[in-house]
Order: C-alpha cells, then sequence, then structure tokens
C-alpha cells in the first residue's frame, strides 16, 4: 500500500513540475510574441513618419510666370528649381525677351513671380517674391538685390563696382537673399553698411 502512495507522490510531482514548465515556457513565449508585436508597430509608425517627411520636403511649389515667354501661367515645380526651368515650362522666351536681366541660376520659393522683360523695359522686379508682390507704397523705388544688375547696385550709397560683383556672385552661388540682412552673408558688407542701406534695398 505505501508503494502504490509513494508512486502516486511520485506521478503527481511529475505532473506539477510539468505544469509548471508549461506555464514558464507560455510566458516566455507570450512575452517574446509581446516585443515582436511592439517592435513591428514602432517600426511601422518610423517608416509612416519618414515617409511623411519625405512628402513634406518634396512637395512641389507654385510660380507664376509672366512677360516674354511662349506661354505665361501658373506652373507647378519642384522645390529648389532654377529660373532657367520655370523658363523653359513657359515654352522659352519670346524674341523679344531681353534675357541678360535675368539670373537663369536663381532658386525658386512657392509663390514667386517671374517676370521676363522685353528688350528696353526697366530691368525693375523682374523676379518677385511674396513678400514683394504687394508692398508699401515706395517699395517699387528700391533697389531689388535679388534681381538688380551691376549698374543698379553701384547706385547704392557705398557699393562700388567690387561689392556689387560680390553680390551677384553671391547670388549666383548661393540663390536669392531671403531677406536684406543676408546682404551682411556678402564679403565685404557689415551691419554699419547694411544700416546705410536698408531703408533704398528690398528683396
Amino acid at each position: 500500500m505505501s508503494s502504490i502512495w509513494e508512486k502516486i507522490k511520485e506521478f503527481r510531482l511529475y505532473v506539477f513540475l510539468f505544469l509548471g514548465l508549461a506555464v514558464i515556457g507560455g510566458f516566455l513565449i507570450f512575452r517574446n510574441q509581446q516585443k515582436e508585436l511592439n517592435y513591428e508597430t514602432d517600426f511601422s509608425q518610423l517608416i509612416e513618419k519618414e515617409s511623411s517627411t519625405i512628402e513634406s520636403s518634396s512637395s512641389p511649389i507654385y510660380i507664376d510666370v509672366k512677360g516674354a515667354v511662349h506661354i505665361p501661367g501658373l506652373y507647378q515645380i519642384a522645390p529648389e528649381s532654377r529660373l532657367i526651368e520655370a523658363i523653359e515650362l513657359a515654352g522659352g522666351f519670346t524674341a523679344e525677351a531681353d534675357q541678360s536681366q535675368l539670373n537663369f541660376a536663381l532658386k525658386l520659393a512657392d509663390q514667386q513671380v517671374i517676370y521676363v522683360p522685353k528688350v528696353g523695359e526697366e530691368p525693375l522686379n523682374t523676379f518677385q517674391s511674396p513678400d514683394n508682390s504687394g508692398g508699401p507704397s515706395g517699395e517699387a523705388d528700391k533697389v531689388n538685390i535679388n534681381t538688380a544688375d551691376l549698374a543698379e547696385l553701384q547706385t547704392l550709397s557705398g557699393i562700388g563696382e567690387k561689392k556689387a560683383q560680390d553680390i551677384i556672385n553671391y547670388r549666383q552661388a548661393n540663390g536669392s537673399f531671403a531677406n536684406i540682412e543676408d546682404l551682411t552673408k556678402v564679403s565685404g558688407i557689415g551691419e554699419k553698411t547694411l544700416e546705410k542701406l536698408k531703408d533704398f534695398i528690398t528683396v
């Protein structure tokens, strides 16, 4: 009788050990699956965030091309495009266009207006930024440092031929000035010079 009882106790011990191992094994499997699920969720969210960032940074911009081009109008173009690309979208220059007044290397921004002048027209406002599309009275009399040629820049106090050429070189290398304060990025032009010029220039 005692031997049977001993066998029963031994059997119960094995059963408890088996159940204990099963519970531990199940818990470990569940925890591992949970980690994988969390990883997949985090990875999916990361991919969605990166995709959203890429879409945002590559969203097209809209520019308005006017003047001596074959097909004036509103055009959609990629960010950081150059002025010459907008001209090509508008069908290219007409025979009357004065190409010498344009900086083909200028980078474009959303809502900008490009005006291609005809030969003999004044070289003002050939490239307007959104901030310059409806400025206060007297704004058109200011020198646009994004579009002015060598001679026009030299009409500014303290700007000789060398500094005027440095301004043009900076535009060609870096694109248009975002604001008049950016003029201090040009070699030889400091805060004192900007203070004298700020009432006579625009972008």
